[in-house]
């Protein structure tokens, strides 16, 4: 038998997460029909779309929990503790439940050899299934197709937030080859709200809606009718989309009322996206902005921004596998500094890397070891920034840096 200790779960850590991805279907459904198949007859909302799926989840379950519904939740990844991953009506499953599922899984399935992602799916379903929820919310973990959400049988509406060039080396080398991975998700009859996309995603989505035989509503961006509780211009397409979802779900016998859907939008929250962070008395925005499509939006929020012309001081920390040179191209502007750190446990960009890219050679970086030296840094400067410095790349870097201004040491 396996010991499990929730505690430090290192078997699901972000690096051996990343190293074990195994995508396919087959695993997770032998899984989950050996655990009697939990939740088989519970109507799920799924998320897809390369960024906007957690806000879109975010929206969603803040409404149906203003309106008092009965919701399990899955996301991924965990910003500071796994256990965010799993909740219920916005309450996190406690880490014992957890240990005592994950040991469970571990234990009596292992002939399915399932990959970490596919075990806390597994988990989470189970989960939900005791608690008796009357509706799902499932967020993709990576592409559609073959991702474990799509192993749960019953996904009459499903949420496309930005389709963009991410995750390369799993879904495709091409804008096309990842929407067609991502749009796969969509079964017959179904209901897809997407927010509006680049002209070629959207003829991908159309083409699949009618091949099925599914029903596409697009939204536009939220008016200032609504307050939303995300920061971010951006946030008001998976707002749009996140309302969309709701009008749909009276088709299954969920009528929401205007009213929850107000507050819901008011009181989303998603931690980690354009947060201000204190430390040591001094702001820090962090943003989990992880690739290109991100990279834009925070780049136009940026506009917003008192004495941003004046520069900015980037604390970047990003993924080898990723483009870091297009992130920042969009990012970097005239009289801005890059402070280039790892992102923590995960192969990263360094200095001597971005040295060999010829069109950044002009840019002002300065690298350290870790994300504390780099704040330590901007702490020796004459004087504070005029605009707070930023921290972004990689939301593993955002949860480094958080539990670091938590408690001002690692």
């Amino acid at each position: 038998m396996i010991n499990v200790n929730i505690e430090n779960f290192d078997l699901l850590s972000p690096k051996l997460e990343r190293e074990n991805i195994q995508l396919g279907l087959s695993r997770i459904k032998n899984a989950l029909r050996d655990l009697d198949d939990p939740c088989k007859n519970i109507p799920a909302i799924q998320i897809v779309g390369t960024n906007g799926k957690g806000s879109i989840t975010a929206f969603i379950e803040n409404i149906l929990y203003a309106d008092k519904k009965n919701i399990g939740v899955t996301t991924s990844p965990h910003l500071l503790d796994i256990c965010e991953r799993i909740r219920v009506n916005k309450e996190k499953i406690s880490k014992e439940e957890f240990e005592r599922l994950f040991k469970k899984i571990k234990n009596n399935l292992s002939t399915h050899k399932l990959s970490p992602f596919e075990q806390i799916i597994c988990c989470a379903l189970n989960f939900f299934d005791f608690k008796k929820v009357d509706l799902l919310i499932l967020e993709a973990g990576l592409g559609g197709r073959l991702d474990a959400t799509t192993a749960h049988p019953l996904r009459p509406i499903i949420a496309i937030g930005n389709i963009g060039l991410d995750h390369k080396e799993y879904l495709g080398d091409s804008i096309e080859k990842i929407a067609k991975e991502k749009v796969a998700v969509i079964e017959k009859n179904a209901f897809v709200i997407s927010c509006r996309q680049e002209a070629e995603v959207e003829e991908i989505i159309k083409a699949r809606v009618k091949q099925v035989n599914a029903k596409i509503i697009w939204k536009e961006s939220l008016s200032n009718d609504y307050e939303i509780g995300l920061k971010g211009n951006f946030q008001k397409q998976n707002a749009a989309v996140a309302i969309g979802v709701i009008e749909e779900l009276i088709n299954f016998g969920f009528k929401v009322k205007e009213s929850s859907i107000k507050e819901g939008l008011k009181n989303a929250k998603w931690s980690g996206r354009l947060e201000i962070i204190k430390c040591f008395n001094k702001k820090i925005l962090v943003d989990s902005a992880h690739n290109y499509s991100a990279a834009k939006a925070l780049s136009e929020e940026r506009k917003t921004w008192n004495n941003n012309k004046e520069g900015i001081y980037w604390i970047l920390g990003v993924q080898i596998h990723k483009d870091i040179a297009s992130m920042i191209k969009v990012l970097i502007k005239e009289n801005d500094h890059i402070l280039l750190v790892p992102v923590p446990n995960q192969a990263s960009w360094k200095l001597k890397d971005l040295s060999n890219i010829n069109e950044l050679n002009h840019l002002d970086i300065n690298e350290f070891e870790k994300v504390d030296l780099a704040f330590n840094y901007l702490l020796e400067l004459e004087k504070w920034p005029k605009c707070n410095p930023v921290l972004t790349g990689s939301i593993f870097l955002v949860a480094e840096f958080i539990k670091f201004a938590n408690n001002q040491k690692f």
